[in-house]
């Protein structure tokens, strides 16, 4: 209270505190408390814009996906060694996983199927497209019949790839024989004591060498009781010699198996037309006939063919 002596008494005298300057200090103590809180409020924007920028220092920038187009939220990696030019973006936000990758087709069945198809009939271009189909999935018997069934269209929709659908029937034969074993040609034989290679392969109708080819790693020389052994069953080969074609067809159980061409170079077939059998030596056969094929091929016929098989001439 601001009271005081006068001399009427004690009495209240309201200036008396600004005369005593008893207020200055709660003065200042406002002053101050509203300044610190001012710096406080500066500070802590401060800080909330420095941490702004620093998370998006820390983040990756957005994709391009395409004009207009959204961009999808990518989380900021934790580590990363490569710059940000490294990035890429994707081509589209609704991309999928790529499919497994599909085994490209062997080059003569693709360059059979991405020819003409213009002046082929439906039927012929449906058995090509299946053939590469079944090349794809590696499915050779499928290949086989394929090719077999082009080849008995009627007329001539593919003469123009004739060439190529039979060089490619000989290789899928021989790798479903060598190969796959195909049970329809190929049984498995227990050796019985006293037996021998050349007594069963003799007692199958077939050769030493084609047994020797199906059993790779036996030695076959000596062969165990017990042991079991591929032999071709009752193989029946047959040959044909097209002069005009200047080829030797081997069939097998009625079908084409593999075609053998004679070389550029070589001459023309004197034989004449006819229905032969041949003797145990099969190179020398065709070389006393003027059939002059390569040593290769007359090697691998050599193996196949046993003594007796029918050979027949062709004019064409």
């Amino acid at each position: 209270m601001a009271l005081t002596r006068t001399k009427y008494g004690v009495e209240f005298d309201p200036r008396l505190e600004e005369r005593d300057g008893s207020s200055g200090g709660i003065g200042w103590i406002v002053v101050l408390v509203v300044v610190a809180a001012a710096v406080s409020f500066v500070v802590t924007v401060v800080r909330r814009i420095s941490a702004s920028a620093a998370a998006d220092e820390a983040s990756p920038p957005a994709l391009v996906v395409g004009a207009g187009a959204p961009s999808p939220s990518v989380a900021a990696p934790t580590a990363s060694a490569e710059p940000r030019a490294a990035v890429r973006a994707p081509a589209q936000t609704n991309a999928v996983a790529a499919p497994p990758a599909v085994p490209e087709p062997d080059r003569e069945v693709r360059s059979l199927v991405v020819s003409d198809f213009g002046s082929r009939p439906a039927r012929a271009k449906n058995l090509l497209l299946r053939l590469d189909e079944a090349a794809r999935k590696g499915d050779v018997a499928m290949q086989v019949a394929t090719i077999e069934q082009i080849r008995a269209l009627p007329g001539e929709p593919v003469a123009d790839i004739d060439d190529s659908l039979v060089e490619r029937l000989g290789e899928l034969n021989m790798r479903w024989l060598l190969e796959l074993r195909n049970p329809q040609w190929v049984a498995e034989v227990v050796v019985k004591r006293g037996d021998s290679a050349t007594r069963i392969a003799k007692e199958r109708g077939s050769t030493l060498g084609s047994l020797k080819l199906l059993n790779p790693g036996l030695n076959v020389d000596m062969l165990k009781a017990g042991a079991r052994v591929k032999v071709m069953d009752r193989p029946a080969f047959s040959l044909v010699v097209h002069k005009r074609l200047r080829a030797v067809d081997l069939n097998l159980n009625g079908k084409l198996f593999k075609r053998y061409s004679l070389p550029d170079d070589a001459p023309e077939i004197p034989w004449e037309p006819g229905t032969y059998t041949t003797p145990a030596n099969l190179r020398e056969f065709f070389n006393k006939q003027g059939v002059s094929l390569t040593l290769d091929d007359l090697s691998e016929l050599d193996t196949f063919v046993p003594r007796d098989t029918p050979v027949r001439v062709s004019p064409s």
